[in-house]
């Protein structure tokens, strides 16, 4: 039996539901294998599937997290914020001649279906994961469950949770991956491509250096996101 690490062993604890644990070096196949399986299964069963990655940072501040009943009853008691009011104050504040320069040519994109967050990139095999099955009857809902953000540029782990609502009652995209500093999603490609680059752009409002250390442009994102099921977020 492969090992299992003290941070796997304590995030297991705190979920307090079924969770399967992949050893470090696992291939991705195997991995996008076992997560396709559940999320096929995912209504019937009343969970959603969610991937944590042990990239050498994350569960360093277990010890700092609330109790999760505590912590679930304190995030469902705050008022909701609204998605689209919080895009549009950002957006706003974006000057046009940007935006029409980012979003002149949408092109360059290519196709993501692999969650590259859970993968090591000297061997291109995976880091430790455990792949839990959150019992939440909503997707967005796992940010109830396990708390993320708030960090630097990184949204509040409120925010998080409306916007994935947003974007679940939108596109029908489904938190699936979490790291220390990653967050992807499972969704399906974006056919219109007004409706990709008005994604792109809170996407890049979202996550400001998905574009300026990766895609280059907004453009660009709207094109990848219009050819991916994996929607891919980073921060320091």
């Amino acid at each position: 039996m492969a090992k299992i690490s003290e941070q796997a062993k304590k995030l297991i604890d705190y979920l307090g539901c079924p969770c399967e644990v992949i050893p470090e070096g696992s291939e991705l196949s195997k991995i996008m294998n076992i997560y396709d399986d559940l999320y096929a299964k995912r209504e019937m069963g009343g969970f959603t599937p969610m991937i944590f990655g042990f990239d050498g940072c994350f569960g360093d501040d277990f010890e700092e997290w609330k109790p999760r009943e505590e912590y679930q009853k304190e995030i469902m008691s705050e008022k909701p914020i609204n998605p689209a009011a919080w895009f549009r104050e950002r957006i706003s504040e974006e000057s046009g001649s940007f935006i029409d320069e980012q979003l002149k040519e949408v092109s360059g994109g290519e196709a993501n279906r692999f969650f590259d967050g859970i993968i090591k990139f000297e061997t291109r095999k995976s880091m430790e994961c455990v792949i839990a099955k959150i019992p939440v009857k909503n997707p967005w809902e796992v940010f109830a469950w396990v708390p993320f953000g708030g960090w630097n540029e990184c949204p509040t782990n409120d925010e998080i949770m409306y916007i994935a609502k947003y974007w679940y009652e939108k596109y029908g995209a489904i938190p699936a991956v979490m790291t220390h500093g990653i967050l992807e999603f499972a969704a399906r490609p974006v056919k219109d491509k007004n409706a990709a680059k008005e994604l792109a752009l809170e996407q890049f409002e979202f996550c400001f250096d998905i574009v300026a250390q990766g895609f280059g442009t907004i453009g660009t994102l709207a094109d990848t996101l219009m050819k991916s099921s994996v929607w891919y977020f980073w921060w320091d």
